[in-house]
């Protein structure tokens, strides 16, 4: 039985034309004797019924909060953000689940083409019969190829032992404990988040990557060696996550812990507009949650207006602005140009900061 109660922010969710297609579908995923159809008029009380039931509640939304049939009309007929199933065994209705556009969750903001997911079997006698993963695994592999989804994301409550390991046979990642992030049968509740990611191989840097990341940091950088106002950073002293996909290195970054803080030293994506970036500035931020560091940083120079759009949509705001820290770093490395992006004038750093919290 899989549960999973919908916190992941919709909204800024898919085209209502586009949820308009799916649902004027009847059946438009079906798997052996499993089937998922757009939901229609008069399964308000097939909801009702699952909803006001103290076993599924026990999983999904909590038994002290059981649904009335305008609760059920509100939450999950009146919106255009997600699309919403009914799930079917050999033709019998066992269960509903949903899946949506997502652009965050708790203070974690997502890459372009994420999509979230929730889902429950409402029929108890269905339940332990591996039906669950087959159902997840079936909407995450439509996801993949008919939606193009770049990142699937759940946050199953800690507890829920069977549904994070339904989410795990399927192919999702753990990535950290949400604190109290979910409000459930009178408490705020931790919550697992989980990742799926399609296509992308993610690696932390380890020794033995060392001589081609150095190579990918002299490429990019003009050397080994990054010089900014925080400090002398060698590419061989630093920790880092980089993306391969088919063999081939997409994108790259770079990170230091000093105390509370987490520094991002580089980042650098092959492959623009496909996300590379988000997806390793998010492992940095989760890096840092997991050992309890809530503030990352990251310095950038003035003429980067692609940076500083790029950072500032992810949740990160310039706090401190230092003149002439380009001017100065250029006396240690000489390989600093004087002109930069966009033909600006290279002179000056901006800091940049988040909290994880």
């Amino acid at each position: 039985m899989v549960a999973q109660e919908g916190t992941i922010a919709a909204a800024d969710s898919m085209e209502v034309g586009e949820v308009n297609n799916l649902m004027n579908e009847n059946v438009f995923i079906q798997s052996g004797s499993l089937a998922i159809r757009s939901l229609a008029p008069g399964d308000e009380d097939l909801l009702l019924k699952w909803l006001t039931n103290d076993h599924v509640l026990k999983y999904y939304e909590g038994r002290d909060r059981p649904y009335t049939l305008n609760r059920i009309k509100d939450d999950y007929f009146d919106r255009n953000d997600v699309v919403g199933c009914i799930v079917s065994y050999d033709k019998a209705p066992i269960g509903y689940i949903q899946f949506y556009r997502s652009y965050s969750i708790a203070w974690v903001s997502l890459p372009d083409g994420t999509y979230g997911m929730d889902q429950f079997i409402g029929e108890p006698s269905y339940w332990n019969k591996g039906i669950g993963t087959e159902l997840v695994k079936m909407v995450v592999e439509f996801l993949v190829k008919e939606k193009e989804a770049a990142l699937i994301v759940m946050d199953p409550q800690v507890w829920n032992d069977r549904a994070i390991a339904c989410y795990e046979k399927v192919g999702f990642k753990k990535k950290s404990i949400l604190k109290q992030h979910e409000w459930h049968e009178g408490a705020m509740r931790d919550c697992q988040l989980m990742m799926y990611e399609p296509y992308l191989h993610l690696n932390s840097v380890q020794d033995q990557d060392r001589s081609y990341i150095n190579d990918i940091f002299k490429k990019s950088w003009g050397s080994d060696m990054m010089v900014v106002s925080s400090g002398v950073y060698h590419s061989n002293d630093l920790d880092g996550f980089y993306l391969k996909h088919e063999g081939k290195v997409e994108g790259l970054i770079t990170y230091v812990f000093r105390g509370e803080t987490c520094e991002i030293i580089s980042l650098d994506s092959f492959n623009e507009g496909a996300g590379i970036g988000s997806k390793l500035l998010l492992e940095v931020e989760l890096a840092a949650y997991r050992k309890g560091i809530h503030k990352v940083e990251l310095l950038t120079t003035n003429d980067n207006m692609d940076a500083l759009r790029f950072y500032q949509k992810r949740g990160y705001r310039i706090t401190s602005v230092f003149r002439g820290a380009v001017d100065e770093a250029r006396k240690v490395k000489k390989e600093i140009p004087k002109t930069g992006y966009y033909n600006i004038p290279l002179h000056d750093e901006l800091l940049l900061t988040k909290n994880l919290k």
